[in-house]
């Protein structure tokens, strides 16, 4: 099993090629992409068939985790390439545009429910942010668990229990007030999980690195990078 970083930062890009959240997972033949952040699709593009992408997991409905969904739209339509878009269920009309196409088929992700999708059973947990957001867990040859955007909560221990590698926005410093977990969470999870930890959702101004220095379990995100699990 393995996840590629297609998008690391938010809420914006840093300079240069790079691209907000997006992560493909694959375990054989099987593959989900979690998030589909500005910048992310032509790095999708360059690392996956678009044919051979059927499954798509929503966590939350910011920009800065849909934005290239919306072009993506364009290119299903030159594929003529259907797609399921796991997300929670919202009244606003955003979600609407999102999610309103021939060639998308929406599948509710709801608390506490397990679904099958292309091979992979995919958990969800709600977290805390400042809109409604779930994380995942995934499980296929091994068991993935992504956060999302959250602070720390009480569903963080079940969504990371069990998991072999955790995807998680604690890349904050550890004086920062806000919707996002520091550094200092990144170190309790994989510490409570025993998991490898890949520190996600980068500030374009900030590099956690530094604070994970001789925590051999924990990386940066490093984009376009195949981490094998």
């Amino acid at each position: 099993m393995n996840v590629t970083v297609l998008g690391k930062y938010g809420p914006y890009e840093a300079p240069g090629n790079t691209a907000c959240s997006c992560y493909l997972v694959e375990d054989g033949d099987n593959k989900i992409v979690l998030d589909m952040g500005p910048g992310s699709l032509a790095h999708l593009s360059a690392k996956a068939d678009i044919n051979e992408i059927n499954y798509i997991f929503i966590s939350h409905l910011h920009y800065d985790h849909t934005a290239d969904f919306l072009a993506f739209r364009y290119l299903l339509e030159d594929l003529d390439h259907k797609v399921n878009v796991i997300l929670e269920k919202s009244d606003s009309d955003y979600y609407k545009l999102l999610t309103s196409h021939k060639l998308i088929n929406v599948i509710d992700a709801r608390d506490g429910e397990e679904i099958e999708a292309g091979g992979f059973i995919l958990g969800f947990y709600s977290m805390v942010h400042t809109v409604p957001t779930l994380g995942v867990k995934i499980t296929g040859s091994k068991v993935l668990s992504y956060t999302g955007d959250t602070v720390y909560n009480d569903n963080i221990p079940k969504l990371i229990e069990k998991a072999d590698f955790i995807i998680a926005d604690c890349s904050k410093p550890e004086t920062f007030k806000g919707p996002h977990m520091t550094t200092y969470y990144g170190k309790k999870i994989q510490k409570d999980s025993g998991a490898f930890l890949l520190s996600s959702h980068l500030s374009p101004g900030f590099d956690p690195s530094p604070d994970y220095e001789g925590f051999d379990k924990i990386e940066t995100a490093q984009e376009m990078k195949t981490y094998e699990f």
